[in-house]
């Protein structure tokens, strides 16, 4: 006879280190909003999340016009490394788009 067993472990596609992403074009103003937040892991999960997105080119435009420049500037001052590190890889990636030079 079956059984049910529920499972401890957080199924094996689900990441916990990125943020949930909206649909459509309100995916990176909500990035925006959370990499405002006063909360560290927010904050660390929009960059993750953001970090995936800027690969294409279309994001870094969409991003630049929505005024990702100046929050990230300010996050390259964060108390928190992983922030910081991850904040420069964003920069870096939006660098080597036409758009983002």
């Amino acid at each position: 006879m079956a059984h049910t067993c529920i499972s401890a472990y957080l199924p094996p596609d689900i990441d916990p280190t990125k943020a949930s992403i909206a649909f459509g074009e309100r995916a990176l103003p909500k990035l925006n909003e959370e990499l405002q937040s006063p909360d560290l892991l927010t904050r660390q999960q929009a960059l993750m999340a953001l970090c995936d997105l800027v690969h294409d080119p279309e994001h870094v435009y969409q991003a630049m016009k929505l005024g990702f420049l100046d929050n990230l500037k300010s996050l390259l001052v964060d108390q928190d490394s992983t922030v910081r590190q991850k904040t420069t890889e964003i920069l870096y990636i939006m660098a080597n788009h036409n758009v983002g030079r």
